[in-house]
Order: C-alpha cells, then sequence, then structure tokens
C-alpha cells in the first residue's frame, strides 16, 4: 500500500493489492474523562506541545488533553461548580442585619425647634438548625454541579472518540479508494489493450472506465468528508476549522471485559446522570428538613439609641439605649402545610427520578450493546472470510482473463466486490471503535479493563 509502481508483476493482485490491516490486540485502556490530578500538573507550555503533536501525528490521549484544558464547554462547568461551592457559605451565614435612623429636625410641639435622633440595629436569628439544614442543600447542588462537569468531559471525551474513529475510518478509506484507482487503472489498461486486439468487447472496456469513474468521485467524497471531519474535531478542541490533524496514531480495538448483566450494575453506580438523580433525592430531602423549619419561628435581637434635645438650651441632652428582643409567628398553617406537602412531592419525584435514570441507562446500554458486538463480527467476517474470499477470486480472475477465458467485466466485478469488502471492513472497525465510546460514556468507566485489575497494578514513583 502507498508504495510507486515501477513494474507491474505478473500476479499483480497478489502482490499488490492484498491489503495488510493492523491485527487487534488484547488489552488497552481507552480514555474517557481526563483526570483532575492530570490537569493539574499540566505546564504552561504544553497547550503548545499538544498543538504540535496534534499538527504531527496525534494520538487520542493528546485530542483529550486539549479539549479538557481549552474546551469553554468544560470550562462553563467549571465555572459553574465554582458558583456552586461558594452558595455554600452565603446559604449558611446569617442574614445581614438591619440598620435604621431616623432624624427630625424639628418638633412643632415645643416652643423652639429641637433635634432628635433615632438609631436601630435588628438582627435575625434563624431557628437552630434551620442553616445547617440549608447548608447540607448547598452541599447537594455542590455534589450535582460536580457530576454535571464529570458528565460534560465525559460527553466531550465520547465525541472525540467517535469523531477520532470516523476520520481514521474516512483516511483508511481514502487509502484503499486511491490503491483501488491503481488497480482499476490497471485493469483499464489490460482492457485497452485486448480491445485493440480484439479479444474483448468494447462494453468491457467501459465498464472499467466507468468504475474507475465512480473511484474517483468517491475519493472527492472522502476528502470533503475529511475535511468536515477535521472541524468537527477542531470545533470541540476550540481550534481554528482548517487547523491542521496530523495522521492519527492507530487505536487498537480490544474486546470487553464485562458481560452484560455486570455492566448493568456498573452503570448504576458509575453512571452520572444515576448519581446525579440519586444526588437530587438527598437535595429533595434536604429541602424538606429546610421547609420544615420555615414553619418555626425566627428570632430578632436589636438595639436603639435615642437622642432628644433639651427644652432649653442649658439643660443636658437626654441619651436613652434600649435592648429589642422579636419572633415571627408562623400562624399561617395553611401555608405551612403547602410547604410541608410540596417538600414530600419534591422527594417523591426525585426518587422516581432515579428508577427513570436507570431504567434509560439500561435501555441505551442493551442497545449500544448489540451495536458494538454486531461490528465485532462484523469484522471476524470480513477479515477472515470474506475480504479472503474476494482476493481468492480477484486472482481468479484475473488469471481467466489472461487466458481468454473469463471476460474483463467478470474482472471489474470482483475487483469492485474486494473493493467493497475493504470499505466495509475499515466502517466495522470504525463503528467498533464509536460503539464502544458510546458504551463506556453510558457507564462512565472503561469496560475493557477490569477495576481489580487496575487496583492490583503497581502506581508508578513518584518523580520530583
Amino acid at each position: 500500500m502507498g508504495h510507486e509502481r515501477v513494474g507491474m508483476p505478473q500476479n499483480f493482485f497478489r502482490n499488490i493489492v492484498w491489503p495488510k490491516f493492523p491485527a487487534i490486540p488484547s488489552m488497552i485502556i481507552l480514555v474517557i474523562v481526563i483526570s483532575f490530578a492530570q490537569a493539574a500538573q499540566v505546564t504552561a507550555d504544553e497547550p503548545n506541545v499538544l498543538e504540535a503533536r496534534i499538527a504531527g501525528s496525534p494520538s487520542l490521549r493528546d485530542l483529550l488533553s486539549l479539549v479538557y484544558q481549552s474546551s469553554p464547554v468544560v470550562k462553563e462547568a467549571k465555572a459553574s461548580w465554582r458558583v456552586t461551592i461558594e452558595k455554600y457559605r452565603v446559604e449558611t451565614g446569617y442574614p445581614d442585619p438591619l440598620l435604621t435612623t431616623t432624624y427630625w429636625p424639628s418638633d412643632p410641639s415645643r416652643n423652639w425647634g429641637n433635634k432628635r435622633f433615632e438609631t436601630e440595629l435588628l438582627q435575625i436569628i434563624p431557628f437552630p438548625g434551620k442553616l445547617a439544614a440549608a447548608g447540607r442543600v448547598a452541599e447537594t447542588e455542590s455534589d450535582m454541579a460536580r457530576l454535571e462537569l464529570d458528565r460534560t468531559v465525559r460527553d466531550l471525551a465520547v465525541k472525540v472518540r467517535e469523531s477520532y474513529h470516523e476520520l481514521q475510518y474516512i483516511r483508511e478509506a481514502v487509502r484503499i479508494a486511491d490503491h483501488n484507482r491503481l488497480a482499476l487503472e490497471h485493469i483499464r489498461k489490460i482492457g485497452e489493450t485486448a480491445y485493440a486486439q480484439n479479444r474483448t468487447a468494447l462494453y468491457d472496456v467501459l465498464k472499467a472506465q466507468s468504475q474507475s469513474g465512480q473511484v474517483q468521485y468517491d475519493m472527492l467524497l472522502l476528502e470533503e468528508l475529511e475535511r468536515t471531519e477535521i472541524t468537527r474535531l477542531n470545533a470541540l478542541m476550540n481550534r481554528l476549522p482548517e487547523a491542521v490533524i496530523g495522521p492519527l496514531q492507530d487505536e487498537p480495538l480490544v474486546s470487553l471485559a464485562y458481560g452484560l448483566n455486570d455492566i448493568y450494575t456498573l452503570a448504576e453506580t458509575h453512571r452520572e446522570e444515576i448519581r446525579a438523580a440519586a444526588a437530587g433525592a438527598d437535595k429533595s430531602r434536604a429541602e424538606a428538613d429546610v421547609a420544615r423549619f420555615q414553619n418555626l419561628p425566627e428570632f430578632m435581637v436589636g438595639f436603639k439609641y435615642e437622642y432628644d434635645a433639651p427644652d432649653s438650651p442649658d439643660a443636658s441632652a437626654n441619651n436613652m439605649y434600649g435592648i429589642q428582643f422579636g419572633m415571627t409567628l408562623p400562624v399561617w398553617w395553611n401555608k405551612n402545610a403547602g410547604r410541608r406537602e410540596a417538600a414530600r412531592a419534591g422527594t417523591e419525584k426525585a426518587a422516581a427520578r432515579v428508577n427513570v435514570q436507570i431504567n434509560e441507562a439500561r435501555a441505551m446500554i442493551r442497545e449500544t450493546f448489540f451495536r458494538l458486538k454486531n461490528a465485532d463480527r462484523l469484522i471476524t467476517l470480513y477479515r477472515d472470510q470474506l475480504l479472503p474470499q474476494a482476493i481468492k477470486a480477484m486472482e481468479t480472475a484475473e488469471i481467466w482473463n489472461r487466458e481468454g477465458q473469463g471476460s474483463l467485466t467478470d474482472f471489474v466485478e470482483t475487483e469492485a466486490v474486494w473493493y467493497n469488502f475493504q470499505l466495509a471492513l475499515a466502517r466495522s472497525r470504525a463503528d467498533y471503535g464509536k460503539y464502544l465510546a458510546k458504551l463506556e460514556g453510558i457507564v462512565g468507566i472503561s469496560l475493557t479493563r477490569k477495576q481489580e485489575d487496575d487496583q492490583q497494578s503497581p502506581q508508578p514513583e513518584a518523580k520530583p
């Protein structure tokens, strides 16, 4: 593949046409989410290093790292998380004190204009436990925002992985189409030579020419699709639409380490939407506690100072001080009952939401699991059976055409079958990678390596 043709060997398809597809290894860990610890170790110049790698020959990890660092979607989710973190201090703080001042420049009840000055300071004190309950609500909101950040990074990673495999397929299809074009050029020349010698019909020559034109159209279409996919990837990485993405490093495809039932169980534990729904249930229970405290009184303490001007210039001023105490009276029982019932309904809604998320996850897992397994079966079918058979059929058609026992059309048809089988194999490999990314995105963890293996593997030594 990709070599220069100096001389056409006698058996062209046996020596040139056989594709050299990479083998599928047995184990590899596919990255879903770039961890916060990795992000904290990013050096100031690493974005430039990543840009250079992406323009050269990027790996999937390079693209994911740049997405995590530069994506505005991730930055937005991070900022939303920080908002909820700071909200805890707001919700658990006392209400601001109230300071009022009154000044009367004259008193018409007196003979001459005296001055009166009054200042009052009030502080509301919530019922003991109310602020703690509000803090629990803020904590659960912070947990939900963190899970939303995890979900955002996860979804972006899935999109990057899907686009990565799609771009790999398109470039592989371009390579296959170019190789097919060379093969058809060889067949066309054979046909034109045979037609000049009255050994084949004009229809056979036209068939070879039309097939060659179709492949050229396929190459133009694939080039447009490649530019479109590059633009999609660059958008995810917050790069310019036409920024260069070099030849992608191969991402070997691996088998699942878990069965379907195990995947169901893992999703209930790790899927962000399910965990967020569970955090929402905790939030509803905390809000129910807040509603209960809202039906209890709030207290007020205050300090009051009054200054009265004297009735005569010779008299001394009157300075008066006072301490105030008060409380709210939650006597509107209908309103209080409404708070309690609303809180109870919210708790039931949140609990039902957890079950909804679990059921939706199971349905998506089953569908994606089927598509993943089907892509795996197609890879085996095309790689091990159909493609070798197509190669043998082309070799036979080449021999028969050379010996005058078969038509050039048969030769072209067998070559077209081989071409389509190659594309189908490349398509199946890309689909496998995309469905694996989608399935791991649904579950929330890698499914190609068991968690106990990660725990038992030795940890790398820390470096200064």
